[in-house]
C-alpha cells in the first residue's frame, strides 16, 4: 500500500497518461486484461495489440510498460524471446512484464537475463498481479521522476550560487574600492 501512496502523492510529476502495450493472441483475454487494467489503474494510456508485427510497428511511440504473452500464435512474425529482444533494442526503457501459460522455471529465467521485470503464470489472479505489477513499476518510474526533478533543482541551485559567485568577483575585480 505504501507504493500506492508513492504512486499519488507524486502524480502531478507526471501529466501525461502512463503508455502500456499489451500483447496478447487469445482476443477473449485480451479483451478481459485490458479492461481490467483500464478500471484498476488511473492515469493509464492501455494499447493492446494481438499481433506482434503489429505491435512492433507501433513503436514510434515507445510505451513505458509493455505486458508481452510469451507465446503467441502462428499469425504472429515472432514470439518469445525474439520478440523481448526485439523491444529492448527498439525500446530500451520500456518496463517488460512476461503474461504466459508456460510454468517454466527455465523460460523465466531466459526472460529475466533479457531484462523482463517479471515473469506472471496465467492462472487464476494472474490479471490481479499485473494490475499489481503494473502499479509498482508506475511507482518506480514516478520515484525516478522525483529523483531527477530533485537533481534538476539542485544543479539549477548550485548554478545560480556559482554564477552569483563569479558575478561578485568579477565586480570586485572591476570596481576594487566598492568592497574596502
Amino acid at each position: 500500500m505504501r507504493e500506492l501512496e508513492y504512486v499519488s502523492s507524486f502524480w502531478n510529476l507526471k501529466k501525461k497518461p502512463f503508455t502500456i502495450s499489451l500483447i496478447e493472441d487469445n482476443q477473449f483475454y485480451l479483451r478481459g486484461i485490458a479492461q481490467h487494467i483500464k478500471n484498476a489503474i488511473p492515469n493509464i494510456k492501455l494499447t493492446a495489440f494481438s499481433r506482434s508485427s503489429s505491435f512492433l510497428n507501433s513503436l514510434r511511440h515507445k510505451p513505458e510498460i509493455a505486458i508481452v504473452d510469451f507465446n503467441l500464435d502462428d499469425r504472429s512474425d515472432m514470439e518469445g524471446i525474439e520478440l523481448i529482444r526485439e523491444l529492448k533494442f527498439k525500446s530500451p526503457n520500456t518496463k517488460i512484464i512476461v503474461l504466459t501459460g508456460e510454468q517454466s522455471i527455465s523460460t523465466a529465467v531466459k526472460c529475466l537475463n533479457e531484462g523482463v521485470m517479471d515473469y506472471v503464470i496465467k492462472e487464476d489472479k494472474a490479471i490481479d498481479k499485473i494490475a499489481d505489477e503494473i502499479k509498482q513499476v508506475m511507482s518506480e518510474l514516478l520515484k525516478e521522476m522525483h529523483r531527477d526533478v530533485v537533481n534538476r533543482r539542485i544543479r539549477f541551485a548550485i548554478s545560480v550560487v556559482t554564477i552569483s559567485i563569479l558575478g561578485l568577483l568579477a565586480y570586485k575585480l572591476i570596481l576594487p574600492g566598492l568592497f574596502e
